[in-house]
């Protein structure tokens, strides 16, 4: 009998933020973490982040698109009000000592390979399966 290996069903995608920011577009709407990232993956891309929070318990999805045309990236997550909270607070606890790193499980496609985006002449979006982070701190 041969026993194979179980092979994963997601990629991971690591981002690094330079910077984070707390956006309220308008009153009648509820406020986003918007942070702008480098990718590991694609040094000549930087990436758009932006959180919103969801009502619903246990809510976390989201896409990530890729434009052929643009070196930007964008990812819109929509997190439970728990989690978003946990994100702002550890936003808020001032500059960290080193950024701030976000590793987004991304369901399988041909257009990611170990970890490797391949951009090719169209534009593709991809799904966020799950979502962490690390802080340093200190």
């Amino acid at each position: 009998m041969t026993v194979l290996p179980l092979a994963p069903i997601f990629e991971e995608l690591r981002l690094t933020v330079t910077s984070a920011e707390i956006v309220l577009l308008s009153l009648k709407y509820d406020t986003e973490l918007t942070f702008s990232c480098e990718i590991s993956s694609l040094p000549t891309h930087n990436c758009n982040m932006i959180f919103r929070k969801s009502e619903l318990n246990n809510v976390m999805s989201g896409q990530i698109y890729f434009r052929s045309n643009r070196p930007l990236v964008t990812a819109e997550m929509l997190l439970d009000v728990k989690n978003f909270k946990k994100l702002e607070e550890i936003c808020s606890n001032g500059e960290p000592v080193r950024p701030l790193t976000l590793y987004l499980k991304i369901a399988k496609s041909r257009e990611i390979k170990n970890g490797e985006v391949i951009i090719k002449n169209n534009n593709f979006t991809l799904d966020i399966i799950d979502l962490s982070w690390r802080r340093p701190l200190f």
